[in-house]
């Protein structure tokens, strides 16, 4: 008896799964004509000197140090609720006879050239010295900074776990509120659905999806089963500006041309780890300071001989950080074809996450932010340039970003 009702629970999960994911794609399909099954995928330029993949930040590299077990990214896979989590919109589009290009604005903090400017957080890591940002509420968690490998200062401090709140857009636009439900609601089927197929595969000892890779699913779902995450996945599509309104009241992108089964489908989770500060600043440290430390990072490694992109575990660097430690995150990228668009202005403004300030977005080609390079993945270093450079390489090599569809 005890084994059927385990089997029938099994059966109503999936029938619940599939319920939501047929519901989503049922409205994409009476909505906007699908994509190709199959994505038109781009080969490796020869030899790059900088490439990086989905790596497990765990696992020991051949040849280098091996990692500690205090390591702060094993202490988050001991403790997922450690880990900080943040949604991305990355939106492209494929031109005539140019490079494919994405909507990007000029990274305010110095660390690159360009930056997406749509990254909200669900939750991350804040000084426990400062009072919570607006739309933000502690968490209850903490974590002490001498956990980083870079913390060599004599001053403690510590970290105190944040999470966006549930009620951080209230009233501010119900209909994008909506269609940020409607992508949870995906992705948590879609998440639950990949996790019941890797213990059945797990089970009969054939899976293909790695245990890191399992891992991060889970931390991210354990997210999205939260109501607040509606907040967070609202904050990332109005940051994008594609769904702010213009002078007139239309939306730059009109949120009818749009279906949340794409997002869904789109969505990809890679664990970002920065090239960080090394002292690491304290909390206490000036704007001027801190500006000093990123202009003379780079002359500082050479002198002392740090590798600029990995670190002494062989852990290969996604970015040039802050000394914001929330930027070993997981981030969830979701994206969208923007080609068959007709946006109301193809001046797209960006927004913070709570300001009405604008910020002009631009699009750039994928070939001037270091993604691509003569019709091939670029062999050059992305950080310096486009801080999700090598995200955009990963999602263009897997096909996610389709750089040679239909125009």
């Amino acid at each position: 008896m005890a084994k059927q009702n385990v089997l029938l629970i099994g059966m109503a999960r999936r029938l619940v799964t599939l319920i939501a994911l047929v519901t989503l794609r049922g409205v994409a399909a009476l909505q906007r004509p699908r994509r190709p099954a199959s994505l038109h995928r781009l080969r490796r330029g020869a030899s790059p000197t900088h490439a990086w993949s989905n790596q497990d930040l765990t696992a020991d590299r051949a040849g280098c140090e091996p990692i500690p077990d205090d390591d702060y990214v094993k202490q988050y896979q001991r403790d997922p609720a450690l880990w900080p989590v943040e949604f991305f919109i990355i939106v492209y589009r494929r031109r005539h006879g140019a490079a494919p290009e994405a909507l990007v604005r000029r990274s305010a903090n110095g660390t690159s050239k360009w930056g997406l400017g749509s990254g909200c957080p669900a939750t991350r890591w804040a000084p426990s010295s400062s009072a919570p940002p607006r739309g933000y509420e502690r968490s209850g968690v903490s974590f002490d900074a001498r956990n980083f490998p870079q913390f060599r200062s004599a001053e403690p401090w510590s970290y105190d776990k944040i999470d966006v709140r549930a009620d951080a857009f209230d009233g501010e636009d119900p209909e994008l509120r909506e269609f940020a439900r409607w992508i949870r609601r995906g992705l948590r089927a879609r998440f639950a659905e990949e996790e019941e197929r890797f213990a059945e595969e797990e089970a009969a000892g054939s899976r293909d999806e790695s245990e890191w890779d399992a891992s991060l699913r889970r931390a991210v779902k354990r997210v999205l089963d939260e109501d607040n995450s509606v907040a967070a996945i609202q904050g990332s599509l109005r940051m994008s500006g594609l769904f702010a309104r213009n002078r007139a009241g239309y939306r730059y992108a009109p949120l009818h041309a749009l279906v949340p089964v794409e997002f869904v489908e789109s969505a990809r989770i890679y664990a970002m780890f920065p090239q960080m500060p090394d002292p690491l600043p304290p909390p206490s440290a000036t704007a001027e300071e801190l500006r000093e430390e990123m202009e003379s990072r780079a002359a500082r490694m050479a002198e002392s001989g740090r590798d600029p992109h990995a670190d002494e575990h062989g852990r290969v660097y996604t970015h040039i950080s802050t000394p914001n430690v929330s930027n070993t995150i997981l981030g969830v990228y979701m994206t969208l074809d923007a080609t068959g668009l007709r946006f109301v202005d193809d001046r797209v403004p960006a927004f913070d996450l709570f300001g009405t300030a604008e910020v002009e977005r631009e699009w750039v080609s994928l070939e001037d932010l270091k993604v691509l390079q003569g019709g091939v993945m670029s062999a050059e270093d992305p950080k310096p340039t486009f801080i999700s450079g090598f995200v955009v390489r990963q999602l263009v090599e897997d096909g996610v970003i389709d750089v040679r569809g239909d125009l």
